[in-house]
């Protein structure tokens, strides 16, 4: 069957959109089944001239109708043959912006349709750019001139303009841009005279371009208009809008504030996100967050905007706000100002910046006053002193990787030369937070926004409602300062990456299952110095009864569960993070064989990288809760359903959530903890040597949580040490109080609850100098009580209330994922 070939043009807008040319069959037949479409659907050409096919099937006389204008496109229709035809498509040379005709082929049979575009590319590209993101123009109206650069005809810009007040519209009366032959043209804007003596007025204007290809180009700025007595506002010195404005109401003045913009919105990480429900997650607010320093370096605001498109800063943009309508706050304990309710409106001028704008403040935490909060603070001489996981070592099942949001955002353990302590705090939602890099081991610098922000997951109290937490500075609280690093240059740019990098050495540490078999106990991973046990055995109940002994590794605890893959994570392409499962990265404990060492039986569990590395379950590992052997990790679609490595744990439901089983013994657990017969505690017991060291400062660092999903594990603990392993009672007096401290219980999905978390927490203790110079040390980590909790509140319960009914059951297990004893160098 063959068609007549015809040969047809779009011209001009005069051949009407929608007017048919006809493809007709002059042999035309009855035809049951009508075929008509295109094999593709869109075409993407060079500006050049040129030609091109575009192959259909067809078995009928049709028609071609066009969608838009284009009469830079001809078409001539080919014969057809068994039901295949050839469209010829000729292109004349675009010596303009990007173009698109969209052509229907339509049936003259039936009413079959199919739509194709054919897409020109332009030999320019379509530019708006203006150097100012304000405009300030006299309250006396008239006509006002600024220099835009541009290609765009003025006629095909689209003006919008929204004005600050509704009450007050219409004051501009025309906005023009004057066509030239060079791109630095004038931006015209003409205004009625402002009457009110005492407020300027605003609005925000947008020229934007939709270019054929439905790529827009865009400007926006603000455009404030002097009063009538030409001014505008009155410039206010941070100290000024801290004494006289942060008062907790809407300012009424018309004054000026100007800074440098410290944070970065780009990466999520300016702001705290609020859990408004144990399983809700308000992500907006680090959007919507800003932290503005002054210019000396100062005073620091954190300014919160009213919606997400408010937020167009850029950091070290330099800004003026006229922040007349806004909120000024005062947050006590400690004293911090903060801004909301601000507008892009406000906006008087904004300019880019650098990094070197803003003023160096170096210090040690010991330094940091209640000034430096909200202001951009490198702190020196520091370590990430927990060697293994990500920034967020969380459960992602729990957060938003897997569109679950249970935690918003996790504080990790940062400490310095000088002995102290913080937190670092990272939002769940932050875009590098684990993207698989490991956390650096040595010492050096890290950067970012000081702030206090409180944590429900660490510290809480019994009958206690978040809501309290306005009023009560202590609930929740976690220290007077954190930092929140803006890039990841922050944390790794300045940090060395080995331990014996740093000021402190290790003398003795444990991060994974070292186990002597022979003495039933526990051997440091790092160096040989000491042991690691539980004290629910024979040895130290004084009961057979009453001892527990793992058989596989011959251990008084069993392996724990953690969250230390280092990424990436996630389950799905629509999630945050995409879908990424499978241990690819494996969880940061790489290998130093000349002072670390395992256990030969458990050789499994090492991975050998290609790179010459060795790390603890690292993707190379060939146990099958820990990695893929030898090939190393397969790719998301090649893990087998069936695996269960890190971040998959056998089942297509766990994927991505960065779990580490405790079969891949990362952590120590046990479920004894109290006896009830003697009212007393069990605990985990360290020994070491300080032996021949001299130092300035010795420190404690552990990771606790109560992994019992069940609830019903110890919430009050406490750290001592002793020159004896003495668990009798009247030996308790030999035991020196270190400090105390509170382990939370794991996040429940069907029972989350505000302090209930889905990662372990990190704590530092500062040790006596007492404790040096002695072959042998000892120290425990014990319950103070069997207070716990039941799953409805913090502390209401008693460990015997469990489902057994006894302290003494398999129902209370708490795990220990980290221990270490630091000394300065």
């Amino acid at each position: 069957m063959n068609f007549r070939k015809s040969i047809f043009k779009f011209w001009s807008i005069a051949a009407a959109v929608g007017v048919a040319a006809a493809c007709t069959n002059v042999d035309a037949e009855d035809i049951d089944l009508v075929k008509l479409g295109a094999l593709e659907k869109e075409f993407i050409v060079e500006a050049d001239a040129n030609s091109f096919d575009i192959d259909i099937y067809t078995n009928g006389a049709y028609h071609i109708e066009r969608i838009n204008e284009s009469d830079w496109l001809s078409l001539a229709c080919g014969e057809t043959t068994d039901g295949k035809a050839t469209i010829t498509a000729e292109c004349e040379f675009n010596e303009d912006f990007k173009r698109k005709a969209g052509i229907v082929l339509c049936s003259d049979v039936d009413s079959r349709r199919d739509t194709l575009y054919i897409k020109q590319k332009a030999l320019i590209d379509a530019r708006i750019a203006f150097a100012n993101s304000s405009i300030i123009v006299p309250g006396a109206g008239g006509e006002n001139k600024s220099v835009i650069e541009t290609n765009v005809p003025f006629s095909d810009i689209t003006v919008e303009t929204e004005y600050s007040d509704p009450e007050n519209t219409d004051w501009i009366q025309e906005i023009e841009i004057v066509d030239a032959e060079s791109e630095e043209r004038e931006l015209v804007i003409t205004l009625d005279a402002n009457p009110a003596e005492e407020v300027p007025r605003s609005a925000a204007v947008s020229l934007s371009f939709t270019d054929g290809w439905d790529e827009t180009v865009s400007v926006e700025f603000n455009l404030l208009q002097r009063t009538a007595k030409e001014t505008l506002g009155r410039n206010i010195t941070f100290e000024e809008f801290r004494q006289n404005y942060a008062l907790n109401k809407k300012i009424e003045d018309y004054v000026i504030i100007e800074g440098i913009v410290v944070s970065n919105p780009d990466n999520r990480n300016a702001g705290e996100n609020t859990q408004l429900t144990t399983s809700t997650i308000d992500y907006t607010v680090s959007e919507r967050t800003l932290y503005l320093e002054s210019k000396d370096g100062r005073y620091g605001i954190s300014i919160l905007t009213n919606e997400v498109e408010d937020n167009i800063f850029d950091q070290y943009d330099h800004v003026q706000l006229l922040i007349q309508g806004a909120t000024g706050n005062l947050v006590e304990n400690p004293d911090r100002y903060e801004l909301e309710g601000v507008t892009k409106s406000m906006v008087i001028s904004r300019t880019a910046g650098s990094a070197s704008d803003v003023p160096v403040k170096e210090k040690h935490m010991n330094e940091l006053t209640d000034d430096d909060i909200y202001t951009y603070v490198t702190l020196k001489e520091v370590e990430f002193p927990v060697r293994k996981g990500s920034i967020t070592p969380v459960n992602e099942g729990y957060a938003i990787g897997t569109n679950a949001h249970r935690i918003s955002k996790y504080p990790l353990l940062v400490r310095d030369i000088n002995g102290d302590a913080m937190y670092m705090m990272t939002n769940t939602n932050c875009a590098y937070r684990s993207d698989g890099t490991r956390l650096p081991y040595g010492s050096g610098d890290i950067s970012g926004v000081i702030v206090h922000e409180r944590f429900s997951r660490f510290e809480w109290r019994n009958g206690a409602d978040p809501a309290e937490m306005t009023d009560d500075p202590t609930l929740g609280y976690i220290g007077r300062y954190q930092i929140r690093h803006q890039n990841k240059e922050d944390i790794w740019g300045k940090m060395q990456n080995s331990v014996e990098d740093s000021f402190s050495a290790l003398l003795t540490e444990y991060r994974y299952w070292n186990p002597d078999t022979e003495n039933e106990v526990q051997k440091p991973t790092y160096g040989t110095n000491g042991w690691l046990t539980h004290t629910y055995q024979e040895k130290y109940s004084g009961s057979a009864s009453k001892e527990y002994l793992q058989a596989t590794y011959k251990q008084h605890m069993v392996g724990g569960g953690t969250y230390e893959y280092l990424g990436p994570v996630g389950n799905s392409a629509n999630n945050l993070f995409g879908a990424n499962y499978g241990n690819k990265n494996g969880i940061g404990i790489v290998i130093d064989p000349s002072k670390e060492s395992w256990n030969p039986k458990m050789d499994a569990f090492i991975s050998r990288n290609p790179d010459g590395t060795i790390e603890w379950c690292g993707p190379y590992a060939s146990d099958q809760y820990a990695a893929s052997g030898s090939g190393g990790w397969p790719g998301n679609d090649a893990i087998p359903t069936s695996s269960q490595q890190i971040n998959y744990n056998g089942s297509t439901s766990m994927r991505g959530k960065a779990n580490v089983s405790g079969n891949c013994y990362t952590a120590f657990s046990n479920h004894y903890w109290w006896d009830d017969d003697t009212g007393r505690f069990y605990a985990w017991l360290i020994n070491f040597s300080t032996e021949g060291i001299s130092t300035s400062h010795i420190s404690m660092q552990i990771s606790v949580m109560n992994t019992q999903q069940t609830f019903y594990s110890p919430r009050y603990w406490c750290a001592e040490w002793a020159l004896t392993d003495s668990q009798a009672p009247e030996d308790d007096s030999q035991w020196n109080l270190i400090g105390e401290y509170t382990v939370p219980d794991v996040s429940v999905w069907s029972n989350t609850l505000y302090s209930s978390i889905v990662a372990y927490k990190y704590i530092d203790f500062e040790l006596p100098q007492e404790i040096l110079g002695h072959p042998d040390v000892y120290i425990r980590l014990r319950p103070t009580s069997d207070l716990c909790s039941d799953g409805s509140d913090y502390a209401n319960a008693r460990l015997n209330g469990s489902a057994a009914g006894a302290a003494l059951a398999s129902q209370h297990a708490s795990s220990l994922e980290y221990f270490a004893i630091r000394y300065n160098k």
